[in-house]
């Protein structure tokens, strides 16, 4: 990449089943009187992405082109791989970030500060030292040529796809990699947001 401009994009993941969540739709949750897609995707835009696309069953924010895989619930790498393909070609990097961060401009910020533009994408890494393949930023090609390699996208993990890149963890705290999957969840990204603690 050496020499080229870079273009970056984003795909935005809201196409689970959400069972945890009862079936409600996480992507129309509310934080701040936002919902979690609306600022998922304005992290990304704040971030340079300059086409982004939104992975799901419903039409969401105006503007945004909104996909779906087929069958639909393939599974996220089902869905990154039509949204890659929504995006079409021009882009150099890709951002891929699950519609229920918490905290997406903060997630966002820990990959854009951390990436190494020589490797094939950084994600971030919980607390826990899990790693969170669905917030990273990857280089278009490499994750072209990893779909391409796997075949049917249908059912596979995240973690299957990219085990192979260049890929750099990127160690981040609670607020950055925190995700919303539970009501409870929604409970403490709310305290959180009002200046509490998670625990309060």
């Amino acid at each position: 990449m050496t020499g080229t401009a870079e273009v970056i994009d984003a795909v935005v993941l809201a196409g689970g089943r959400s069972t945890r969540l009862g079936g409600h739709d996480k992507a129309a949750l509310t934080l701040d009187g936002e919902r979690l897609v609306d600022r998922t995707i304005a992290a990304a835009r704040q971030a340079g992405a300059g086409r982004v696309v939104v992975v799901g069953p419903e039409p969401l924010a105006p503007g945004v082109p909104v996909v779906q895989e087929h069958p639909p619930f393939g599974g996220p790498v089902a869905g990154l791989a039509v949204g890659l393909s929504a995006l079409g070609e021009g882009s150099t990097a890709v951002l891929v970030l699950a519609c229920d961060l918490a905290d997406p401009v903060v997630a966002v910020g820990a990959l854009m500060a951390a990436r190494d533009p020589a490797g094939d994408g950084t994600y971030l890494v919980d607390e826990a030292g899990r790693p969170q393949w669905l917030t990273g930023i990857y280089r278009r090609a490499a994750l072209a040529e990893a779909l391409t390699a796997l075949g049917d996208p249908t059912g596979h993990s995240a973690r299957r796809l990219l085990t192979g890149l260049a890929l750099t963890g990127v160690d981040v705290g609670a607020s950055a990699a925190a995700d919303i999957d539970t009501w409870e969840d929604l409970r403490i990204a709310r305290r959180r947001r009002a200046g509490g603690g998670p625990d309060e």
